[in-house]
């Protein structure tokens, strides 16, 4: 496993999402109450970035055709047949790092 740095978790708000680019991969990082997730920034459904979407909640709404997912899970809601492609995460002190290794 390789970790890259992509933020500091006490820049990084609750509640917020933000888009942010990996060795030339784009990453969707998502706080829901002090959990960090990490996914492929792109909607299964178009390829477009989520990171252009909504969060509310655990809820998070693609900005194309509004898909749905819940960020705690990466499994879609809207439709349920759908799932994120999931990134594993490290938070150690106040870093938060992401495995965006070969063949992810």
């Amino acid at each position: 496993m390789t970790l890259e740095h992509v933020a500091d978790l006490s820049d990084f708000w609750s509640g917020e999402m933000r888009g942010v680019l990996v060795a030339g991969r784009r990453v969707l990082l998502v706080n829901v109450e002090g959990r960090i997730r990490a996914y492929e920034d792109r909607c299964p459904h178009l390829g477009l970035p989520l990171s252009d979407g909504q969060i509310d909640g655990e809820r998070l709404v693609c900005s194309g055709h509004h898909w749905e997912y819940d960020v705690c899970t990466g499994r879609g809601i809207n439709p349920a047949t759908v799932e994120l492609t999931e990134l594993p995460v490290v938070v150690r002190e106040d870093a938060v790092l992401v495995d965006v290794g070969p063949g992810r």
